[in-house]
This record gives C-alpha cells, sequence and structure tokens, in this order.
C-alpha cells in the first residue's frame, strides 16, 4: 500500500506540477491570457522616443537657423542704413543759380556760413505751402527764444511754378509768413536744376491754357543744410514745429560742440 503524500502549505509546489497549475504572474485577461506591462510611448511611430528626439533636433534646427538670419538680417539694415545716410548726404543738395525777390542772383553758397531750411512749393498753393510755410517760421520763432540757435537758421523757398512766380509775387507771398524768408525763382531750366539737386518731384498739368489756373504736385519736405551746404535732415508734414525745433536745436549743438563757428545777420 503506497504512503500518502503530505505538503506544507509553506512547501513549494512539485516539480511534475503542469503550467496551467501555477498561478499566473500578471493579471489574467478575459482570455485567459496574462496581461502585457502597458509602455508609456510607443516603440515606433512619432510619438516614440526616437519621433520625439528627431522632432526636437529638427525643431532646435530650425530655431537656431531662423535666429542666426534675424541677426543677419539686423546687421545688414545697419549696414544698410549707415550707406543712406552716408549716400542721402550726398546726393541731397549741389550747386545752382537762381534770382531772390529783390532780383539779386543768388547760388547754393550764398547760405554757406549758416544752416539753411529751404522748402519747395509754388505761390498758389491754396493750403498746403501755407501750412508748411508757417510751420517753419514757428520753428523759427522757438530758435530765436535761445542765444544758442537765434539767428542761426536761414529759411529758404524755393519755387516750383517758375512761370507764375517772378521774383516780384514771390516777395508779396513771402511778406505772409516769417519776415526771414528769402524766395527764389528762376527759368524753367534752373528751377528744375535746383529740384533736381535736391531730389525734389514736381508736376504741373501738360496741357494749361492761357491765364488758366493750376495746381503743382510736389515733394512736401523741409531740407535741412549746414554751413557748409551738406544734407543734414529733412521734415516732412507729420513733423510739428516744436519737432523741427528740437531736431534743428540738437543739429546745431553738435555743429558747435565740434568747435564750428556759425554766421550771424
Amino acid at each position: 500500500m503506497l504512503a500518502s503524500r503530505t505538503y506544507s502549505s509553506a512547501a513549494p509546489p512539485p516539480k511534475d506540477q503542469s503550467p496551467k497549475d501555477q498561478p499566473p504572474t500578471n493579471s489574467p485577461t478575459p482570455g485567459g491570457e496574462p496581461r502585457r506591462r502597458e509602455r508609456l510611448l510607443p516603440a515606433t511611430g512619432p510619438l516614440s522616443p526616437i519621433g520625439i528626439s528627431l522632432f526636437l533636433i529638427t525643431a532646435g534646427g530650425i530655431l537656431y537657423y531662423f535666429t542666426a538670419m534675424k541677426a543677419r538680417v539686423r546687421e545688414e539694415r545697419i549696414r544698410n542704413r549707415g550707406k543712406m545716410e552716408t549716400t542721402g548726404k550726398a546726393e541731397v543738395g549741389g550747386p545752382y543759380t537762381l534770382t531772390d525777390q529783390d532780383g539779386n542772383a543768388a547760388t547754393d553758397k550764398t547760405f554757406h556760413g549758416r544752416f539753411a531750411l529751404v522748402y519747395f512749393g509754388f505761390c498758389h498753393c491754396p493750403d498746403i505751402c501755407p501750412d508748411e510755410l508757417d510751420k517753419i517760421g514757428d520753428a523759427l520763432d522757438i530758435l530765436d527764444r535761445s542765444p544758442e540757435t537765434k539767428d542761426a537758421v536761414q529759411p529758404v523757398f524755393i519755387t516750383c511754378d517758375p512761370q507764375r512766380d517772378s521774383p516780384e509775387a514771390i516777395k508779396s507771398y513771402l511778406q505772409q509768413f516769417h519776415p526771414k524768408f528769402v524766395g527764389l525763382t528762376g527759368s524753367i531750366d534752373q528751377v528744375r536744376t535746383a529740384c533736381k539737386a535736391y531730389r525734389v518731384y514736381f508736376s504741373k498739368p501738360p496741357k494749361v491754357a492761357e491765364n488758366q489756373d493750376y495746381l503743382v504736385d510736389h515733394s512736401i519736405f523741409s531740407y535741412f543744410m549746414d554751413p557748409d551746404g551738406q544734407f543734414v535732415d529733412v521734415y516732412g508734414k507729420d513733423k510739428t514745429a516744436q519737432q523741427m525745433a528740437d531736431g534743428i536745436a540738437g543739429s546745431v549743438a553738435r555743429f558747435r560742440s565740434a568747435g564750428r563757428a556759425i554766421e550771424r545777420e
């Protein structure tokens, strides 16, 4: 008679026990198969560790490229700005020969030794020219309050309409504005030469009957020139008289700090 086997509850199961009888190591699935441990990231695809690494490398490369390009563009702008400033000073202003409101000959050198504020317009202008000439006069009044800038600037009016703006007409017209204004006119070719020197655009209707009124389309800027006849700055319609005076005062101060003198009236 065979002896019966007894097992302790703490003893390991017999070696001949089948795997089916062993307890599962993982939680069973509904079909009885053991459930695999879930992965935080897929092994392949864009969300896999390799995919994320490639994305970060690509994004870093793009960021570096655009940062480098932005710095390059900024440097290029700075270089171009310097070229534009140098070119602008060389290209604005130049020799001309005209006639002032008293019938005297006047050239660009007539105003050397003092700063000049040059405006191109015409006497029959209904609104823009009077507004700009008034603004120039107001700026001059502001500058004349300080001994550092008093009488340092000569305002100059050059007509874009020499066919109608004779010296007498200009003299009568400028009496409405600041008494320091000097008005210049001349032949069509002489005026065209002055406008070209200052890069001023002007145009009148192509067909005008005799005694017919017309308007002249022209650039609306005041050109600020130093005592050497070199271009310093330009002021448009958007600048107020105070802003214009402040800009001029700064230029005058820099000119004086360089040890240069300004002729006075």
